[in-house]
C-alpha cells in the first residue's frame, strides 16, 4: 500500500475502470504503517465512490486481548468512515490466518468485538469448521490447484453447506511467481497470456458466488498481480472489465437455491494454500449475516502431530500442524485409526492418527477414503516447529 496520495488516487482510478468496487488491503494493526495508509486510501477513496477494507491478519497478535484489542480498534476508529467496505449496510473484514485460534476462542472473541453480528467476517483458509462464527469464506490463492473448475465447485459446495446464509467468495487470480523468493515452497503458475486469469474467472462465475476477489491488485513479490505493468500493459485490467460486468449481470441465486446447496454433505478430498496478498473484490448482492451453528462437533489435536501421505506410518511425512488445531475431516480409514483431512500449505490431502485427535466418538460419520497407491508425496512447510529435541518428541509428531 503506498504512502503517495497521487498512487493510491490512480490506483483507485484504474481499479473503478475495471470494474472493480473495492480493495481488501493487507492492515498490521493500530500504530503501523499501514494504518494511516489506510486510512489515507479511505479518505481519497470516498471522494471517488470507491470503498476498501482490510485483510486481519490474526496470527500477528501473541494474546487473546491484543486481538480483540486490534478489532476494537477497527470497529470504532475505521468502520464509521464512509467509505469503509459494506455488504447490505454492514461493514465486511477479510481475515488471514484465523486457524491461529481456535473455533471456540473466536466465539469469545466475536463475543467481545462484536456479540450482535454488525460486522460481516470472512475466512480463509481449508477449515469450514470456522463458519460457526464466521459469516463467509474464501480461498486466499488457487494458483497451486491442478483444476480450478473443481477446487471452486467444492470450495462452494463446503461453504453453502455450512449454512444457507454463509457468504461463498471466489478466488479469481491471473497467475502466480514467488520463485524469486527464498522460500522452501516457492513455485510458479504460468499466466498463459491471461488464459490462466480467464480460466479462474469461468470457474469462479460458474459458481453463483455472492462476492468475488482478485489475487491481487499489486502482489508483485507473488507474482499476482493484475496492476498494469510494462510487460503486460492493460491486459489483465481489459479481462477483468470483461468478467466483472458479467458478474455483475449474473442473477444471485434466490433463498431456495441456497436451501438445496446446503443439504447435509457428504465430505470430499478437497486441495488448498494460503498466501498474502493485497487483493480487490467485487461487489455481490445484499445479505444478512446470521450465527447459525454448525452441527458437527470440531475435531483437534491433542498433540503436534504429523501429517503423513497416507494411513500409516510408513506413508511420508509432508507436513505438522500445532496442538489444539481444528481440524477439517474429509474422510477416515476402514479401520478408523486414521483421519483424511485437509489443512493449510500443502494444497492435497493428508492423513493423522486418532490416536492424538478429540473427541475419538462419531468417526463413523465420515466417509471411507480409499489410501493412496502410491507412499510418496512432496514436501510441505512446517506449521509449527516443535522446540523440543528429536528424542523428547512423541510417535506421531
Amino acid at each position: 500500500m503506498s504512502r503517495d496520495p497521487g498512487v493510491i488516487g490512480r490506483q483507485i482510478y484504474q481499479a473503478q475502470g475495471a470494474g472493480i468496487d473495492s480493495f481488501v488491503v493487507s492492515w498490521l494493526g493500530p500504530g503501523n504503517p499501514t494504518d494511516e495508509r489506510f486510512k489515507m486510501m479511505l479518505d481519497i477513496a470516498g471522494g471517488k465512490g470507491f470503498s476498501a477494507t482490510i485483510d486481519f491478519e490474526a496470527n500477528r497478535y501473541g494474546s487473546r486481548d491484543a486481538l480483540i484489542g486490534a478489532l476494537t480498534y477497527v470497529r470504532d476508529a475505521l468502520e464509521p468512515h464512509g467509505a469503509f467496505a459494506r455488504l447490505n449496510g454492514k461493514p465486511i473484514l477479510f481475515f488471514w490466518r484465523e486457524q491461529v485460534r481456535s473455533v471456540d476462542e473466536w466465539a469469545a472473541i466475536r463475543q467481545a468485538v462484536d456479540p450482535n453480528h454488525d460486522q460481516i467476517w470472512i475466512a480463509e483458509g481449508v477449515n469450514i469448521a470456522y463458519q460457526r462464527i464466521f459469516d463467509g469464506h474464501h480461498l486466499y490463492s488457487i494458483a497451486w490447484s491442478p483444476d480450478v473448475s473443481h477446487t471452486l465447485s467444492d470450495w462452494a459446495t463446503r461453504v453453502r453447506r455450512a449454512g444457507a446464509d454463509k457468504l461463498w467468495v471466489a478466488t479469481v487470480m491471473p497467475g502466480y511467481d514467488d520463485t524469486r523468493t527464498t522460500r522452501s515452497d516457492k513455485f510458479a503458475r504460468g499466466r498463459q497470456d491471461g488464459g490462466f486469469y480467464r480460466a479462474t474467472w469461468n470457474a469462479a462465475l460458474a459458481t453463483k458466488p455472492d462476492l468475488l476477489i482478485i489475487d491481487s491488485w499489486n502482489e508483485w513479490v507473488e507474482g499476482s498481480m493484475i496492476e498494469p505493468s510494462a510487460k503486460y500493459g492493460n491486459l489483465y485490467l481489459d479481462i477483468t472489465r470483461e468478467y466483472a460486468a458479467q458478474f455483475k449481470g449474473q442473477p444471485p441465486l434466490s433463498a431456495d437455491e441456497k436451501q438445496v446447496l446446503a443439504a447435509p454433505p457428504t465430505p470430499r478430498p478437497t486441495r488448498s494454500a494460503t498466501a498474502v496478498p493485497t487483493r480487490a473484490p467485487t461487489r455481490g448482492p445484499t445479505f444478512t449475516p446470521s450465527p447459525t451453528p454448525i452441527e458437527f462437533a470440531a475435531y483437534r489435536t491433542t498433540e503436534i502431530l504429523r501429517v503423513r501421505s497416507g494411513p500409516g506410518t510408513q506413508y511420508e511425512l509432508i507436513d505438522k500442524v500445532p496442538s489444539n488445531f481444528v481440524l477439517d475431516v474429509l474422510g477416515r480409514s476402514e479401520d478408523s485409526k486414521w483421519l483424511a483431512i485437509a489443512y493449510p500449505d500443502f494444497g492435497s490431502l493428508g492423513w493423522v492418527s486418532t490416536e492424538f485427535v478429540t473427541p475419538h466418538d462419531g468417526l463413523n460419520q465420515f466417509p471411507i477414503e480409499l489410501a493412496p497407491t502410491s507412499n510418496s508425496a512432496k514436501p510441505a512447510p512446517t506449521v509449527a516447529p516443535s522446540s523440543r529435541a528429536p528424542d523428547e518428541l512423541p510417535t506421531w509428531y
